[in-house]
């Protein structure tokens, strides 16, 4: 069942669980963001703006799949040999100690997410969700304009992804940082910024 979660100021709590550690000894090391939330949330504006301000290579799924598939019919195979592929550039970046942020993906299911910060925790690299909360309406608004514009390199999605999308996503992660997608654009990107680097701060500071 889908979950709603009202907008919050992002969370300084590190997600919890063992494919999630946010420890000391691997803060100074490279870390891998995971951008999540609906069709039109905002994840590819902050996602950028992660790899510009804070040095990390952008992976995104739907970049892959179009040069992977130039005259892509958008079915299940298409999706998840791209998402293989995004797993294997993780892996790369891993293997290279360069930190990752994920664009591209809703992570509506857990199994995603976890098969991201399994990669990453190979390496000793961890994972950080970062939600990107939209209201649905706005979300469907967006991607009409996407769609009506020809803005957006995934052709496929329509304001009824965004209803497909509530309908199968489960509960992120306990701790995963939020960030408020009606705020402008400016003002999003700074807030998930500032959520990551407070977090691991915070676990910084909890380690001492």
């Amino acid at each position: 069942m889908a979950v709603e979660h009202s907008p919050v100021v992002p969370s300084r709590s590190p997600p919890s669980g063992d494919a999630f550690p946010l420890r000391r000894e691997l803060v100074p090391r490279p870390f891998v963001v995971a951008t999540m939330g609906l069709p039109g949330a905002g994840k590819s504006v902050v996602a950028k703006a992660i790899e510009e301000q804070l040095g990390l290579r952008r992976i995104c799924r739907d970049q892959i799949r179009a040069a992977m598939f130039p005259q892509c019919k958008y079915t299940f195979l298409e999706k998840r040999a791209a998402y293989r592929s995004l797993l294997l550039a993780l892996d790369i970046n891993c293997m290279l100690g360069v930190g990752s942020v994920i664009d591209g993906m809703t992570f509506s299911r857990r199994g995603e997410l976890d098969r991201v910060a399994d990669v990453a925790a190979k390496h000793g690299i961890v994972t950080i969700p970062l939600l990107i909360e939209c209201p649905p309406e706005l979300a469907r608004r967006r991607v009409a304009h996407d769609l009506a514009t020809r803005r957006h390199v995934a052709a496929d999605r329509t304001p009824e992804t965004v209803n497909d999308v509530i309908a199968r996503r489960e509960p992120a992660p306990e701790g995963t940082l939020i960030v408020d997608a009606t705020l402008p654009e400016a003002e999003m990107c700074s807030a998930a910024i500032a959520a990551i680097c407070d977090s691991i701060a915070a676990a910084l500071t909890e380690s001492t």
